[in-house]
């Protein structure tokens, strides 16, 4: 295992760092606020330890939880992130979430859980499973997709199975459902339309995508053009993914021989077929080893830097005991990972197809990992670019 897999999995088990970072967003739409910091959220951020996040009207939100389950809010919603932990060494996660307002659908990820979400009237127990909930002050519905949920209200507790749904208001009045109101109905089929409709192209579409590989959109090759645009073309790299291409600039002037060493690696095709074996939603993604492709392994003196580690950072992986042992492996950062800072050599940064990277199936290793179709030096590809 590599230093940056042992650093992640190391990281989730302590409060300091568990209790920091909840998720990360993979879609924004519109006007989506995280009251710490009373911050405007965009694509790629971190959702943190008991931030109140808020959706204005026409505007909603898809975070990746940090055990890979998905939260996606409606529009002029509210929830309140008490906490969410992973904890690898028992393969469960604890925490609890509050809903205050608005419309949800929570997605498990086949991770254990003991996580509660509470509304005005009612708590909701969830083991991993996939459901909508629409909540005000008056009244709690739930309507479950798949799996069961435990809903406990004035009325006690009830069991609510997939096709099922369940609504208790503050009277204590309600009970199962035959279907989901017409309010719920509209409110959710608003929330999924804005985020499959989102430019900003969260993961679910992306994965879709992947499994139907085709050429480059127009609006793709216009903005891989603009990407480039006065850029030292020897010094950009294209890695081609099935959901779409990542421009990678790359940065001599903080590590001349890693830059060096990746581009000998690209042109000899070293990296193409090879998979993301490594991904973590919100911190990184890392190649497999590519054993037996490389004509050179000498190992690299490591070549660090202040240059911090946000989402789209690019660089190289190394053994967790020995910073001079950088090869060939790579990584992207997800998200902001100060862990990382002045610890790997920094070779670039992404400068086009972020959401691409965020979109990669996430998993050590993934179920069915995606594949560097190609990894090029912009220099030798300067012909297809101009198409």
């Amino acid at each position: 295992m590599s230093a940056l897999a042992v650093a992640v999995a190391l990281s989730l088990p302590f409060p300091a760092m568990a209790a920091l970072e909840i998720g990360t967003t993979v879609k924004v739409v519109n006007q989506v606020t995280a009251k710490i910091l009373n911050r405007l959220l965009k694509l790629g951020d971190h959702v943190v330890y008991q931030e109140t996040v808020s959706t204005g009207p026409k505007s909603a939100v898809d975070i990746r939880l940090i055990d890979d389950s998905t939260l996606i809010m409606g529009e002029l919603s509210e929830i309140k992130l008490d906490s969410f932990v992973y904890k690898p060494n028992k393969g469960i996660v604890e925490g609890s979430i509050e809903a205050v307002s608005g419309i949800f659908r929570f997605s498990g990820s086949g991770v254990k859980m003991d996580v509660t979400i509470t509304t005005p009237t009612a708590t909701i127990g969830v083991r991993g499973t996939d459901f909508d909930v629409l909540t005000k002050a008056e009244e709690t519905e739930v309507s479950v997709n798949e799996g069961v949920v435990e809903v406990t209200s004035a009325l006690g507790t009830q069991q609510v199975a997939q096709g099922q749904v369940f609504r208790v208001n503050s009277a204590g009045q309600g009970g199962l459902q035959a279907a989901p109101s017409a309010e719920m109905k509209q409110a959710v089929s608003l929330m999924l339309t804005m985020v499959a409709s989102s430019d900003s192209g969260g993961a679910d579409q992306a994965q879709k995508q992947a499994t139907k590989p085709k050429a480059q959109t127009a609006t793709q090759t216009a903005a891989l053009k603009q990407a480039v645009t006065d850029k030292d073309k020897d010094n950009l790299l294209y890695l081609e993914l099935s959901s779409g291409p990542l421009v990678i600039e790359l940065r001599p002037d903080l590590a001349p021989n890693h830059v060096r060493r990746i581009k000998e690696l690209a042109r000899q095709g070293v990296y193409d077929g090879l998979e993301f074996a490594f991904v973590r939603s919100g911190y990184a993604a890392e190649t497999a080893i590519p054993e037996g492709r490389a004509t050179s392994t000498q190992t690299l003196t490591a070549e660090f830097s202040d240059e911090p580690f946000v989402a789209g950072t690019v660089a190289m992986s190394r053994k967790e005991d020995d910073p001079d042992s950088a090869e060939s492996q790579f990584f992207i950062t997800l998200g902001r990972t100060p862990a990382f800072d002045g610890k790997y050599t920094v070779i670039g940064k992404l400068v086009q197809g972020l959401e691409n990277a965020l979109a990669l199936k996430p998993g050590r290793p993934p179920k069915n990992p995606d594949k560097i179709i190609s990894l090029k030096v912009g220099s030798d590809v300067k012909k297809a670019v101009k198409k």
